[in-house]
């Protein structure tokens, strides 16, 4: 995946410098600004294990998009996004349930996007997030055992980064849109055990996201 995130970094490169050449007779659109929303599909990508499943979240938020000629844009992005992890588990045929860790981010995208024709464009860029707050939750077959338990933020990082690359489809004022955010920090801390660091899990946010965006 992350081949996939640096060839998709590369092809905008060079699309725009390719772009950069007729840049000055061609008419650069104004600014604009929107909002948009919808689906993430998030997991941890542990180093050692693949014992977690994929949660599903969502993300809502605010962007501006600044065209610097008629086919690229830089796009700044202000997102409240949820991600995250669950385990789910069966010990006997009356018993399973699952554990789920709820991870709530402030994202802060920043998109280079190129256009393909009139509708289409693909975007990469780096995204920085900073951790609102985190919470545990069980649940199973048997109520009592449900709980939901917020967590201490400093068992993880407050702040994650990685890149981001996607497509979309701009329709007027409608866009559509689904992205790849593949995180390259470390979304625990590190801690202290007898004077010595060590990491908990080396885990790192991986998220997909399916959005619908309005511009004004």
């Amino acid at each position: 995946m992350k081949s996939f995130l640096l060839a998709c970094i590369t092809s905008i490169a060079l699309l725009l410098g390719m772009n950069h050449q007729t840049a000055s007779a061609q008419k650069v659109p104004s600014p604009s600004i929107g909002v948009k929303g919808g689906l993430n599909y998030s997991s941890l990508n542990f180093s050692f294990t693949a014992w977690d499943k994929p949660k599903t979240g969502y993300h809502l938020g605010a962007f501006v998009n600044l065209p610097l000629s008629d086919r690229f844009s830089i796009q700044p992005e202000l997102l409240y996004s949820t991600k995250g992890t669950r385990v789910p588990y069966r010990i006997t045929d009356w018993l399973d349930g699952q554990v789920a860790l709820d991870l709530r981010y402030l994202d802060l995208p920043v998109m280079g996007q190129v256009k393909l024709g009139r509708f289409a464009h693909i975007e990469a860029g780096p995204y920085a997030s900073l951790l609102l707050d985190a919470n545990l939750k069980h649940g199973s077959t048997i109520p009592f055992l449900n709980f939901s338990y917020d967590l201490p933020n400093d068992i993880f990082s407050r702040l994650d980064y990685g890149l981001a690359a996607g497509a979309g489809m701009d329709l007027g004022h409608l866009g559509v849109g689904v992205r790849y955010n593949y995180g390259l920090g470390k979304v625990e801390d590190v801690k202290q055990l007898l004077g010595t660091d060590f990491t908990i899990t080396n885990a790192r946010n991986t998220t997909w996201q399916l959005s619908v965006a309005y511009r004004f």
